[in-house]
């Protein structure tokens, strides 16, 4: 059950070993983390969940990452939310940026620079 005091986390992520790392470093850093494993999936917990902040792969299974920021900033309720990249294609990062993310970060993460990252959004 999430507790309602922390502020949660979207992550859309469907690589479990990520999925994992990702989810151990929000909770360590005292967050809710919630996860979704498609860009469909990630576009229905966003609706349902509220996030503050958005993680996604820009790689995903069902959908490109260009076409999960561009529908997801088609929604009213999701047009402020922080949406951070994450690809280990560095050419991604102005694509996604021009798109409406807010920040891309170039896997492998450092969890120190996700730590900072977030700390910068969720203040």
């Amino acid at each position: 059950m999430a507790n309602p005091a922390r502020k949660t986390v979207l992550v859309v992520e469907n690589q479990p070993n990520y999925t994992q790392l990702l989810v151990k470093q929000l909770l360590f850093a005292g967050l809710n983390p919630v996860v979704a494993i498609t860009g469909e999936g990630g576009l229905r917990k966003a609706a349902e969940c509220h996030p503050h902040l958005i993680l996604f792969e820009a790689e995903l299974s069902d959908m490109d990452g260009m076409e999960f920021i561009s529908l997801l900033r088609q929604r009213p309720e999701a047009d402020r939310i922080p949406v951070v990249a994450m690809s280990p294609f560095p050419h991604l990062k102005s694509k996604c940026l021009e798109r409406g993310c807010n920040d891309f970060l170039q896997k492998p993460i450092k969890m120190i620079e996700l730590m900072t990252r977030l700390k910068r959004f969720l203040s």
